[in-house]
């Protein structure tokens, strides 16, 4: 192992051009493995696949999970000091047949699914490691990978060891996608999801006489009520993203449900707002009507506390060394970086290729970012080593 602080940037940055083909490479094979959360065949592929990719000693084993769900994770200690915990999901939101491709290049783009959300993020981490250990520097640093399969939908089964982890860590590091001008992320809103559901009374449309008591009928009144509780500048935001409800188009509907979700930077305001949902649901008129509020499950918000702030100084102080300015952003989306958060972690996000357009057909990062990530992750890793907030 090499002296400590003799870390050289040109040597760094020499080694991320060695390896630029072959982290093209590992993206477009990963990218090009459907990964839907529910494909847990193909969720496994890619943990497969970054396995392999991993330098020696180093691998990826299974976590204690919960039925079909894994968390992989690898162990790499120097010391007995607390680790740096990496947190990466292996998971996209395209079912199979949707969006299927590996990785498009288009200007100075790289499209694909998963590209941003998260792959990319995931090489990126694969080629800091693949730097450090070619430059001998990887055996003094502590660290813990954590990879899982099912952060697309909320993190059900693996956020309690992810949790479980933080604990232990000096600092937390997520790979979602940089943001404008390369961005990290110092603060995220929560989420709280609940499923809606509406019990009327079934009738023969043609033959009904008065008013009908539509289960349909009301949860369109119920949308209209909630979709008005939505307040921008509150950092308050609600949506209605699925119903169904009706049997046939000759019955009045008995049954109608609709999964909705509401999105807050401090917790105490996304309990105002349950609140407020369910004061609307008792205030319902029709006598007949049964309503039903389920809370399924959320993700508490990422607060900017002063240990978050004095790691994001320090990797500011570090991107300087490369000559990168690391702005900060608070972001409305969640990620697994809310749990880590609400372990008092110090934990900074968005730390993958700058990136937009996750979640759609048109996904896509800038390829130059991919590499200055690899670049920045290096000296991040051997900065942080030691670092206390």
């Amino acid at each position: 192992m090499k002296k400590q602080n003799s870390l050289k940037a040109q040597e760094v940055k020499r080694a991320v051009e060695s390896f630029q083909g072959d982290i093209l490479t590992l993206l477009d094979k990963i990218v090009g493995i459907n990964s839907y959360s529910h494909n847990t065949t193909g969720v496994a592929q890619v943990a497969q696949e970054v396995s392999k990719s991993l330098p020696s000693p180093l691998a990826l084993e299974n976590a204690t999970s919960y039925d079909d769900e894994v968390v992989w994770i690898c162990r790499h200690s120097s010391s007995n000091e607390p680790p740096i915990l990496l947190v990466g999901h292996l998971d996209t939101v395209f079912p199979p047949g949707s969006f299927d491709s590996g990785v498009v290049a288009r200007g100075p783009h790289l499209l694909g699914p998963g590209v941003a959300d998260m792959k990319g993020g995931v090489v990126v981490i694969l080629g800091a490691l693949w730097v450090l250990d070619r430059l001998g520097f990887l055996p003094g640093i502590s660290l813990i990978l954590a990879l899982n399969g099912d952060e697309e939908i909320g993190s059900p089964r693996s956020s309690p060891k992810l949790v479980e982890l933080a604990r232990t860590s000096r600092l937390g590091l997520v790979f979602e996608f940089g943001g404008p001008e390369g961005s990290v992320v110092t603060s995220r809103r929560g989420l709280h999801r609940y499923r809606l559901e509406i019990h009327g009374e079934a009738g023969h449309s043609g033959t009904h006489q008065g008013a009908k008591t539509s289960a349909v009928v009301e949860l369109a009144h119920q949308i209209l009520k909630l979709e008005a509780l939505n307040d921008p500048k509150a950092g308050i935001s609600l949506n209605v993203g699925q119903v169904k409800g009706g049997t046939a188009v000759n019955i009045i509907p008995a049954e109608a449900e609709a999964e909705l979700e509401v999105r807050f930077f401090e917790e105490n305001k996304g309990d105002e707002v349950e609140e407020k949902i369910r004061t609307l649901i008792r205030s319902t008129p029709q006598s007949k009507l049964k309503i039903n509020l389920t809370k399924r499950h959320g993700r508490p918000p990422m607060t900017c506390t002063p240990s978050i702030s004095s790691l994001y100084r320090a990797a500011a102080r570090t991107a300087k060394k490369i000559d990168l300015q690391l702005l900060e952003e608070a972001r409305g989306g969640a990620s697994d970086a809310n749990f880590l958060g609400a372990t008092n972690l110090p934990t900074l996000d968005g730390l993958g290729p700058v990136g937009e357009m996750d979640h759609s057909k048109n996904e896509r990062i800038l390829k130059n970012s991919l590499f200055q990530r690899v670049e920045l992750l290096v000296h991040l890793l051997w900065d942080l080593r030691s670092w206390t907030a």
